[in-house]
């Protein structure tokens, strides 16, 4: 079933309480937002993380995949 938005005249949108409920989305959830080629747009939920811990856990596959290069067969 179709819910239609409006959008305002500051650009904002409200997205109907079914479609949040159904997509999980709660107050201060992130929306990565694409605008499709065909004009269409796309919201996808993201989820926040901290910098430093994913260049830590980047370093580590890093680390992990010198070390399997080095592994002889």
């Amino acid at each position: 079933m179709s819910e239609y938005l409006q959008v305002r005249s500051n650009g904002q949108i409200t997205l109907p309480a079914p479609a949040r409920r159904k997509a999980k989305l709660n107050e201060g959830d992130l929306l990565e937002v694409l605008v499709e080629e065909d004009g269409s747009i796309r919201l996808i939920p993201k989820l926040p993380i901290d910098r430093a811990l994913a260049e830590k856990y980047q370093l580590a596959d890093v680390k992990w995949a010198v070390k399997q290069k080095g592994k002889k067969k």
